[in-house]
Order: C-alpha cells, then sequence, then structure tokens
C-alpha cells in the first residue's frame, strides 16, 4: 500500500469513527440520567451566560444537537426548512410570519419562543410571561421545561435513589431501578431553569411514552402516547388557563386535564370520524375503535403506569381517556396560531395559512404544517376543524 493510500485510508477510518461516535451520543446520550458533561460543558472556556456552556445560552446548548434537517429518525427540534416533525413540533416556525390578503401569522404566535441567540431565536415580543402564570418570558429555554441533568424528586442530593435510564421516551428500568421523567420534563421540585430565579413547579412530570425505536417523527401509527397528569404539567406555568379549565368558567372553558373526562359520546364520534365527508344522517362516521388514532387530536389514555401505553397503537379513546393541553396545541411551535395542531382559524382545512401565494411561504411550508400530509386529498377539500374529532360537525 502507497504512503497516500495509507493516507486517505486512516483518514477515511478517522471520520467513520467520527461519524460512529457522533450517532451514538445521539442514541446514548441522555442515558441513565448521566450524561456526558463535556457535550454540554467546557471545562476550560467560560461564556457571557456562565456555567461553561458550549454556546451562548442553555436553549444553544441543546440545539447544538437537536437542529437539523427533520425526518421520522432525526431528533431535531429545529430545521431550516419545517421539516422536524417531532411531536413538540418545530422552533422553525416561529421565524415564519405569514400574510395575505385581511389576514397575518405572526411566527411570535407560533409557539414557546425559546431564547437561542446561536440559532437566531429571541424573546417573545408581545407577552412579559407565560399567560395564566408568571414564568418571565426572557428567562424562557430549552432547560424551563427539561432538566438536562434528567433529575427526579430532587436528584440524589435530596435524598432521590439515582437513576438507571432517562426515562426520555417512557422506557422502563430493568431490575428494580429508577426510570426518570418522560423528555427529561422537570418535577414538582424543578425550578424552571437557574435563570427562573424563585420559581418553582408545583405538579409531577407526565406519564407517556414515545417510540424508543429513533422513531421521532409523528404519524398515526409512530407517535407519544400520553398517559396522565399533561395538562396538570403545563399548568406548572399556565396555572389559571388549567384552573378555568378545570372550573369550566372564566378565560378558558374547555375542559382540560385528569378530571376531563371524554364522554361516551364523545369517545363514540372520535372512533367513528374520518372526515367531514364522512358522516351518517345520524351524527356518526362510519371509522372504527382499532384505527381510530390521528395524529392532530391525541388524548390522554388515562393510566399512570407506562407499561400499558403503546406509541405504536393506533386504538381510539375509551371510558379512562381524557383531554389535555395537547389535544390541540404543539409544546414546541406549529405553522399555526397559539402553536395549534391546526388553523384554528380555516373554516376549511384546505384553506389554512400557510397556503399557495402566501407572503413569506418557502419551500414545503404549506405542505409540512400538516406534517407531510396533503389536507385536500387525504381528508377532502371540505375538510372543516379537527374539532370535529370528539364534537362532529
Amino acid at each position: 500500500m502507497t504512503p497516500k493510500s495509507v493516507h486517505i485510508a486512516a483518514t477515511a477510518a478517522f471520520f467513520l469513527g467520527v461519524f460512529l461516535v457522533n450517532v451514538g451520543t445521539v442514541r446514548s446520550f441522555h442515558n441513565g440520567g448521566v450524561m456526558e458533561c463535556n457535550g454540554c460543558h467546557s471545562m476550560h472556556n467560560a461564556n457571557e451566560w456562565g456555567p461553561l456552556l458550549l454556546g451562548s445560552d442553555p436553549s444553544s446548548v441543546c440545539l447544538n444537537c437537536h437542529s437539523g434537517t427533520g425526518g421520522a429518525n432525526s431528533p431535531s427540534v429545529f430545521s431550516a426548512d419545517g421539516s422536524a416533525m417531532t411531536p413538540g413540533g418545530d422552533f422553525y416556525w416561529l421565524n415564519k410570519t405569514f400574510t395575505w390578503s385581511g389576514g397575518e401569522s405572526r411566527g411570535e404566535s407560533h409557539g414557546h419562543n425559546v431564547v437561542a441567540l446561536d440559532f437566531g431565536l429571541t424573546r417573545d415580543q408581545r407577552l412579559v410571561e407565560s399567560p395564566g402564570g408568571n414564568y418571565p418570558s426572557e428567562n424562557l429555554s430549552c432547560i424551563s421545561c427539561h432538566d438536562p441533568h434528567a433529575k427526579k424528586g430532587g436528584g440524589t442530593r435530596l435524598g432521590a435513589l439515582p437513576l438507571t435510564v432517562s426515562g426520555s421516551y417512557g422506557e422502563l428500568p430493568g431490575g428494580g431501578g429508577v426510570t426518570g421523567n418522560y423528555r427529561l420534563l422537570g418535577d414538582s421540585r424543578y425550578e424552571g431553569g437557574s435563570a427562573a430565579v424563585g420559581y418553582r413547579f408545583s405538579y409531577d412530570a407526565p406519564v407517556a411514552r414515545q417510540n424508543i425505536l429513533g422513531k421521532f417523527g409523528e404519524t398515526d401509527e409512530s407517535h407519544v402516547d400520553y398517559g396522565t397528569g399533561m395538562s396538570e404539567w403545563c399548568g406548572n406555568c399556565h396555572g389559571a388557563i388549567l384552573q378555568d379549565s378545570h372550573l369550566g368558567a372564566g378565560s378558558f372553558v374547555h375542559p382540560a386535564g385528569n378530571n376531563a373526562m371524554l364522554s361516551i359520546e364523545t369517545i363514540s364520534m372520535y372512533n367513528a370520524y374520518i372526515n367531514t365527508g364522512d358522516l351518517l344522517a345520524n351524527g356518526t362516521g362510519t371509522g372504527i375503535a382499532g384505527t381510530a388514532y390521528l395524529q392532530f387530536v391525541p388524548f390522554e389514555r388515562g393510566t399512570g403506569d407506562p407499561q400499558l401505553l403503546d406509541p405504536t397503537s393506533t386504538q381510539g379513546p375509551d371510558a379512562n381517556s381524557k383531554v389535555m393541553c395537547l389535544s390541540c396545541h404543539r409544546a414546541h411551535g406549529s405553522a399555526f396560531r397559539s402553536a395549534g395542531r391546526w388553523d384554528f382559524d380555516a373554516a376549511l382545512l384546505a384553506e389554512s395559512h400557510p397556503g399557495p401565494g402566501d407572503g413569506g411561504v418557502s419551500g414545503n411550508d404549506v405542505l409540512y404544517s400538516y406534517y407531510n400530509r396533503d389536507i385536500s386529498i387525504e381528508f377532502g377539500p371540505g375538510q372543516g376543524q379537527f374539532c370535529e374529532k370528539c364534537h362532529g360537525a
């Protein structure tokens, strides 16, 4: 072998090794609640934010690994084209404002405006604090919700047992170990990130499971299967909204949470409904419970046991099921106002914005806004709001 060929082989081996290490890092980085310190921190080079982070701020550190082109197997939550189709959505939409004759949908209204200066994401200029709460907008970051160290019960410093697995996807520990919270969400002892001085959560993290086989993209057949506690957890920052929904009165009246059980009529409608055109004279459709699940209208199964959750199930709701905040909204961001799973302002979803010809539209914005599903073709040009999945047309 010539010196040149040796050099080429060595170079190829080096880059292959880097690739394998990176793949392994993505898949195992959060395992066991330990992680790799040098994945987020530098031992010697401090930045303006403070704790030796490999970024200008906490969210920028997270996006070092969680940005890029989306796809079914991509952990990206911030793409350059709207292709990150995780259950939480894509922060891409925060930088997209759409305009049309007589209307506008501003990027700031499309989701949680996390501050990630290295990636061009800034605070919400409309809201000083969280609606229904008092979490400061200027401090909103990925670690406002996700505990980067995967602690549970305050961590070992407060007497909690060490984690066996992080619980990020709802995976279960073996040998009697302790599992962390779903998606590393902060529990009732969490303080919403160190920048939010004096803030502490009141509700524990929800019970949920996501496909652990690298399937990050959300579809009807691969999605988060929610168990219980999601709305209560949202209430850590949006408490007044949650309270109103429980009381059925006030500024927000749609029920959501552990007490918001789906009625017999709603369960029947959800399971039978296929689209606006598939409703019989008696108000029911031709769908069946076994294939009724629709990614745009998820629900809680009503169980605190993650072993009973199946993120590949297409089974519709039953008497234990409940409506939650994420039945209508995405946690990170969407193409629509209020981080809606669909356009709340469109009478017919085929007329949703962003739409063809809208100002600000580029690339595949229209198709990606509904997670690669063409509403007109799949559901019909007369498809109404997805509220119909529970309430009928």
